[in-house]
C-alpha cells in the first residue's frame, strides 16, 4: 500500500539536509545510467513500516557533583583524610589536636557551646536529633539541653576518647545536609591549624548534562530520559534539576545551562565517572509508518527528495514526502512506496 501524501513533511527539509549532507559527496542531483549486469548490485535497505520515536542526545558527564571545602578546624590538624573516603555521620572527618572530628547532619552549622546553662533553640534539637541517631539518646529529641542531653553529650564524648564535660563544642564536629560525604581533595597539611582541610562532595554519582536555551526552556523536571554509559550500557533515569544559566561568573562569562539527572545508585555500582550520553526521548503519539535510512535520500533539483529502489534488475527513482527525522532514519509520510522495497543506499 503507498504512503499517503501529508504537508508537515515540508517542515523537516531542512534537518533532513544536515542529517544527508555527509552523504551528498556520494550521489548527484542526475543519478547515473544503471551500472551494467555484470556490476556489483547496489547497497540497499528494507523499507521498514515501524514507529520512529525522537530523540534528542545530549552530551553528559558522571560525577560526584560539585565540590565544597569542609569548614575551617579550630586547632592543629593531626590526622586527614584521604581522597575517595567515604564518611558517613557519625564517623570521623578529620583529628584535630589529638581528638576526631565527627561528621553530624543538619541544616546549620553550630554556632554556640550547648550546656545545662543554655537557653531553648534550634541548635540543641539538631545535636539531640545527631546524638539520638547515633544511639547515646534514647527519648524523643526536643530543643531543651537538660540532664539527659548532658548524659548523652558525655557518652559521645567517652566514644571519642576525649574528657567528659558534658558540654558540647562546635569545634568537636562537622555539620553538613546530608547522611554521608565524600572526601574529593586534602587542601590542607599536617600540623596547619584555623584551615579547611579537605573538599567534598556527595557519595552519589549524577549526571549533569549540557543544554541550549531552548532545551532548557522544554525540558522539565520529572522527564524521564536513558543515560548511556561508557561501555554503551542504557540506564533509566529521571532529570531532577534544570538550570536555565545566565548567571555571571567570577571570569566574567554567563553560566551554561544544564539539566541534572539522577539515576538509581545501584544501577551505577561499578560505574567510573566520565562522559556520557543522556538520550530523550519523545514517544507521545507515534504514528506507525514508513521509515528509510537517511543516507537513502537523494535531493531533487525541484528542493524536494527522492529515494532509488532496487528490484533485483533495475532502479527507479521515487519521490517522496517527508515527515519526522530521528536516529539517522527518515519517516516517510508520501511517495509510492511499500513495507519491503529496496532503497539504494548512498556510498
Amino acid at each position: 500500500m503507498s504512503a499517503r501524501p501529508r504537508r508537515r513533511g515540508v517542515a523537516v527539509v531542512v534537518v533532513i539536509a544536515a542529517l544527508t549532507a555527509g552523504a551528498a559527496a556520494g550521489f548527484a542531483l542526475t543519478r547515473p545510467e544503471p551500472a551494467a549486469a555484470t556490476a556489483a548490485p547496489p547497497v540497499t535497505a528494507a523499507v521498514e513500516r515501524t514507529t520512529l520515536v525522537a530523540e534528542l542526545r545530549l552530551v553528559g558527564t558522571l560525577a560526584y557533583g560539585d565540590p565544597e571545602p569542609l569548614p575551617p578546624v579550630d586547632g592543629v590538624i593531626t590526622v586527614l583524610p584521604s581522597p575517595g573516603d567515604l564518611v558517613s555521620a557519625g564517623e570521623q572527618v578529620v583529628e584535630v589536636d589529638g581528638a576526631p572530628v565527627v561528621l553530624f547532619t543538619g541544616e546549620r552549622p553550630f554556632w554556640r557551646e550547648l550546656s545545662t546553662d543554655s537557653s531553648r533553640g534550634a541548635d540543641i534539637l539538631q545535636l539531640e536529633e545527631n546524638l539520638h541517631a547515633f544511639g547515646f539518646l534514647a527519648r524523643t529529641p526536643q530543643d531543651r539541653f537538660d540532664w539527659r542531653t548532658r548524659q548523652a553529650v558525655r557518652d559521645f564524648q567517652r566514644g571519642r576518647g576525649v574528657e567528659e564535660t558534658g558540654v558540647f563544642s562546635p569545634s568537636d564536629v562537622v555539620v553538613i545536609d546530608q547522611p554521608a560525604l565524600r572526601i574529593e581533595q586534602v587542601t590542607a597539611r599536617l600540623g596547619e591549624e584555623g584551615v579547611s582541610p579537605a573538599t567534598f562532595t556527595g557519595t552519589n554519582l549524577q549526571v549533569t548534562a549540557g543544554l541550549t536555551e531552548a532545551q532548557a526552556r522544554e525540558l522539565v523536571p520529572g522527564t524521564g530520559v536513558e543515560v548511556e554509559l561508557q561501555d554503551l550500557t542504557r540506564l533509566p533515569g529521571t532529570v531532577v534539576e534544570v538550570d536555565p544559566g545566565g548567571q555571571i561568573g567570577d571570569d566574567g562569562n554567563a553560566a551554561p545551562a544544564t539539566a541534572v539527572v539522577g539515576v538509581d545508585p545501584a544501577l551505577l555500582a561499578g560505574a567510573a565517572p566520565g562522559p556520557v550520553r543522556v538520550i530523550v526521548r519523545d514517544d507521545a503519539d507515534v504514528p506507525v509508518t514508513l521509515v528509510v535510512p537517511a543516507n537513502a535520500l537523494l535531493a531533487t533539483a525541484d528542493g524536494g527528495y527522492a529515494v532509488e529502489v532496487w528490484d533485483g534488475t533495475s532502479i527507479r527513482r521515487v519521490p517522496v514526502l517527508l515527515g519526522a527525522v530521528a536516529d539517522a532514519r527518515v519517516q516517510i509520510v508520501g511517495g509510492d512506496l511499500d513495507e519491503g522495497d529496496q532503497v539504494v543506499l548512498a556510498r
